[in-house]
């Protein structure tokens, strides 16, 4: 009997000439294709500007969501942007934007970074749905840092955002509110626009969102979400997918019912299969919740859809930092609970910077400065190994796709309902006197 290590080895031993070249050539060829899209990357110019919206906005998330649907229409197309050409020899990378978040000083701002060429067009889609919408060019808003942080002066601790279910499993929208009265409106980012008054001029709240528009049939980059999303559909309703049967099958069953056809009517496995797996679905068999989740579902898969990966990052000098790293990071959990459902789905808090192992402070120190160097140049993070395998569990190890809806919904003007952070506050009620104590004539 043959040792099958022995025979491996063996067949390496002798073969390894036929090996070797395949092996450099496949290694050359991802980093080839890795240098033509960092050229690709470096010839492209970038824009900030900062998005001035006005007190008192009274239009809900639904404005946004128009001005999200204008800004896809950069999105890649299949077959003449996405071909083997453009994403092998020369490295094309498709455009997209980020779109910030930043408390600091007991306030919010809006910025937005966009491909250089696409200013006009894109001021343009804001000035159609808030017309008094004001730009102000400005620099990087993260800029001002340095590279080397955390140092003697910042301190910082970084958190990627994952979906908790599948991306084809909405959160929560604004929609929910659309209807509703004014006095039962409650607009998700008003945990933060609220909080905001408590971040001081020595620390920053940065929520930082890449957008990438791609298109249903998107393989590169969105797994062709929209179908992911009909499986999933089919799935929940227990629909089961028709299976066309192969050259092979119908060959064989032809020969079969040839063969017996003296002795039977032709039966035609293929042709009932693909009937019975086409029966009727009784919509009316649902419940009330899972009705509710498929409308969702559904929702969700007929929109314009986004390719997502979303960071949020606390900065502070030092001595303000570990005074309060702890109740910004509950904030900031707090914030995204607002867009979550136990039904559908929610936002999972990864925090980069803190290791799920007890680790010295020097190694904590460095993948901090690691991370805040991705966050910094706009690329996706290296995440620790440690977290591979529980993300792969959850379906969190990798960017996700948002529809204009949700985007819209994490990313607007706090609605005319909204108190505005800076409010003063009393620290007590002040309540006259009671009627019924006795008065004394002096």
């Amino acid at each position: 009997m043959v040792d099958p290590l022995v025979f491996v080895l063996r067949f390496l031993f002798d073969f390894w000439w036929i090996l070797m070249p395949t092996m450099l050539f496949q290694i050359v060829w991802e980093k080839f294709k890795d240098g033509q899209r960092a050229d690709y990357r470096k010839k492209m110019q970038w824009g900030f500007m900062e998005i001035k919206f006005p007190d008192g906005i009274t239009r809900n998330p639904r404005a946004m969501e128009e001005v999200f649907n204008s800004l896809h229409s950069i999105a890649p197309d299949t077959t003449t942007d996405l071909t083997w050409i453009n994403l092998n020899i020369k490295g094309f990378v498709p455009r997209s934007y980020t779109f910030f978040i930043i408390a600091n000083d007991h306030k919010i701002r809006f910025f937005i970074r966009y491909p250089l060429a696409l200013k006009e067009f894109v001021k343009t889609r804001f000035y159609a749905q808030y017309p008094e919408v004001q730009f102000l060019d400005s620099e990087d808003p993260i800029g001002f840092f340095p590279f080397n942080t955390p140092n003697s002066l910042f301190d910082c601790e970084i958190f990627d955002v994952r979906l908790k279910k599948e991306d084809s499993y909405p959160i929560k929208t604004y929609s929910v509110l659309e209807y509703l009265p004014k006095e039962q409106q409650i607009d998700p980012i008003t945990t933060f626009s609220e909080a905001s008054w408590q971040v001081s001029d020595k620390e920053w709240i940065i929520f930082q969102i890449f957008v990438l528009p791609i298109t249903p049939d998107n393989e590169e980059h969105g797994k062709k979400w929209v179908e992911r999303g009909q499986k999933l559909v089919n799935k929940l309703i227990g629909k089961k997918e028709a299976k066309e049967p192969s050259a092979w099958e119908e060959v064989w069953e032809f020969t079969v019912n040839l063969l017996l056809a003296l002795f039977r009517d032709p039966v035609w496995k293929s042709k009932s299969q693909g009937e019975s797996s086409k029966e009727e679905f009784n919509y009316m068999r649902l419940t009330p919740g899972e009705r509710k989740v498929l409308e969702a579902i559904q929702n969700k898969i007929g929109k314009l859809g986004f390719l997502c990966n979303f960071r949020i990052t606390y900065i502070a000098k030092t001595d303000v930092f570990k005074e309060k790293v702890s109740a910004t990071t509950s904030l900031i959990s707090s914030t995204l609970r607002n867009f979550s459902t136990e039904d559908l789905n929610g936002f999972l808090l990864l925090p980069l910077t803190m290791p799920l192992f007890k680790a010295s402070d020097l190694r904590i120190f460095n993948m901090k400065r690691k991370e805040f160097a991705f966050f910094k140049i706009y690329r996706l993070p290296v995440l620790p190994l440690v977290y591979v395998s529980w993300l792969k569990s959850t379906g969190g190890d990798k960017p996700f796709v948002l529809n204009s809806e949700e985007l819209a919904t994490l990313f607007h003007p706090p609605m005319g309902f909204v108190p505005t952070s800076g409010i003063e506050r009393l620290p007590v009620r002040e309540t006259p006197p009671s009627s019924n104590i006795p008065l004394v004539e002096l």
